[in-house]
This record gives structure tokens, C-alpha cells and sequence, in this order.
């Protein structure tokens, strides 16, 4: 069975349409743990409603202090899905494909029959990005946002490849990742999943749209049009400035990554650990010394223009 995770805050407009892409999802072997963060419209109601209308568990919880973002709502989540076999997370505002419990199961019991469930494993795949009223914008966020399918350790380092609404764990991984996952020095629970599962366990892509992925004024994250020359231009006047807090904050996650799990790491990896340790103190080092760095490990985020920001500011 499968438990699903999704952090709610102030999610009504939406909120209806995911759950409903739940409930019709091909393979009903679900469970569902809400989180609601503080909301003050009826996302509540829209839980319980829906609590009442289907089979399955649902377990809703509201914080009594709110956690104030969805990455700590998250984070509060996976430490409630430890007893969980398999974890999905959804968002409270995109639509699942019918067959995306499926689909991730059948990658997923492939891999553990190959591997063993003690194997950390994450399946992630693509989504088609739409806007408010669910007009398709792009059938690939990959393509749309200019991203890797599969990257080294070096290159997630730099650049994240894993969405979290698409993503598949196993207990392995997610009791593996539940004490990193609160720290301020995390960025995403997608983000720290993906760098575990490439670490200490195995990733695989679906190359198919999972999820249709809501764009709106009101997204925490959202898809980037990297291809297109008024968001590069956006980019690029917001400067250096904000590009290098960006890229130190992906620096300070490495350290605090080898603060948790640095022995764990010393003795699992064959090679990268020196490298690993290496760009997790990059910002203290002069802008000729990340660069030669980055050329040396071939840690260069995808696409032209990303790779000249990365080399000037980097």
C-alpha cells in the first residue's frame, strides 16, 4: 500500500480537483495523511468531506503552531509516514494521471526484486505544465525548464532533477531521509530524497508526464521556462547577488548532508566523497578556485545560459 502525503495551506481554489485525481486512480491501494498548516479557508472542510467519501484511510492533522512553508509541512509529514512500506507526495494544486500509483508501484516492485527492500529507491518521472484552468502550456517540464532526466552526484549538487509530486520511496529511503528533513539547511524534501537515493541507493525516471502540474500566482515552487529569453532576461537582472545565495544554499545543504550522514558515506562510497566534501565548502573559496572546481568535476548545470551565469557568479 502506498501512503500519500500532502501539505495543505489555504489550498480550496485547487485543493478538490487533486483529491479527486486520487480517488480515481487505477490502483486503489492508497492511504492518505493531510497536513494543514494554519489554513483559513475551507481546506479543512474540503479533508473531511473527502475523508467521508472514500474507503480508503485518511488521517488529517492540523498544526497547532504552523510549520510556515511546505517544505517544513513536508518535512513534518515524512516523519508521520514512518511505518509506511511506500510514500507519495502531493501537492495540493496539480491533478495526478489515473495510472501514476501504478505506473511508480510496477517501476518500484522491479527495482526491489532486483535489489532488496533495505535498497534506498526513488522513481520519479515528467509532468505536462499547465496553467490555472488546466490549459497545457508544455507536455515536459523537463523540456519546458531545460532540466536532465538523470544527472551525476556533482550535477545534482548543483541542480536538482527530482520533482517532488512525481516521486515514489520506499521505507528504506524514507526513514532514511526523516531526520535530515526538518533542518533549515535542506532545501526540499525532493532535493534531499534525490541526493540520498543517488548516494546510498538506486533512481530511475519514467519518461512520461505523471502529473499536470498547476501554474499560478500562488505556487511555492513552480516550472521555469529556461528556454525563454524574457525569463533568462528576469534572471539575469536579478543578478549576482541572488544567484550566489542560491548557489551557497545548495553548498551549506552538502555540509549538512555530511554532517548527518558523512560516515555513513565514507564507508558506502567507492569515489566522490572527497568531491562531495569539497563542494560543500565552495563559498568560501575565491571565484577562480569554484571554477576550477566546477571544470574538474564537471559540476555544470544544464544549458547554455545557466553554465555562463554559473561560470560568472558561480
Amino acid at each position: 500500500m502506498v501512503t500519500i502525503l500532502i501539505a495543505v495551506y489555504n489550498g480550496e481554489t485547487y485543493l478538490k480537483e487533486q483529491l479527486d485525481s486520487i480517488k480515481k486512480q487505477t490502483d486503489n491501494r492508497w492511504r492518505l495523511i493531510a497536513r494543514d498548516d494554519g489554513s483559513s479557508d475551507r481546506s479543512m472542510q474540503i479533508l473531511k468531506k473527502f475523508a467521508e467519501d472514500v474507503d480508503n484511510e485518511v488521517l488529517i492533522y492540523s498544526n497547532d503552531t504552523p510549520s510556515g512553508s511546505a517544505k517544513n509541512n513536508f518535512a513534518r509529514l515524512i516523519n508521520d509516514a514512518l511505518d509506511a512500506s511506500y510514500v507519495m507526495f502531493a501537492d495540493q494544486d496539480d491533478v495526478w494521471k489515473k495510472d501514476k500509483i501504478k505506473l511508480c508501484m510496477d517501476k518500484m516492485k522491479k527495482l526491489e526484486s532486483k535489489y532488496g527492500k533495505d535498497m534506498p529507491i526513488l522513481v520519479h518521472g515528467d509532468l505536462e505544465v499547465v496553467n490555472n484552468n488546466m490549459e497545457i502550456k508544455s507536455k515536459s517540464m523537463f523540456k519546458y525548464s531545460d532540466i536532465r532526466h538523470n544527472s551525476s552526484l556533482m550535477q545534482l549538487l548543483v541542480q536538482n532533477n527530482v520533482t517532488g509530486c512525481t516521486m515514489l520511496i520506499n521505507k528504506a529511503l524514507c526513514n532514511g531521509i526523516a531526520k535530515a528533513a526538518e533542518s533549515p539547511d535542506i532545501i526540499m524534501h525532493d532535493y534531499l530524497a534525490a541526493i540520498y537515493a543517488k548516494i546510498f541507493g538506486k533512481t530511475v525516471f519514467i519518461n512520461k508526464p505523471l502529473v499536470s502540474y498547476r501554474q499560478h500566482r500562488k505556487n511555492s515552487i513552480g516550472a521555469k521556462a529556461n528556454k525563454n529569453p524574457l525569463y533568462l532576461i528576469k534572471r539575469i537582472l536579478k543578478g549576482k547577488a541572488n544567484y550566489q545565495a542560491a548557489m551557497k544554499r545548495s553548498q551549506r545543504q552538502a555540509a549538512y548532508f555530511l554532517k548527518i550522514y558523512g560516515r555513513q558515506m565514507r564507508r558506502h562510497m567507492t569515489s566522490g566523497f572527497e568531491e562531495f566534501v569539497h563542494y560543500s565548502r565552495l563559498y568560501r573559496m575565491p571565484h577562480y578556485g569554484r571554477i576550477r572546481f566546477y571544470f574538474a568535476a564537471r559540476a555544470w548545470k544544464k544549458g547554455i545560459i545557466r553554465k555562463i551565469m554559473q561560470f560568472l557568479w558561480g
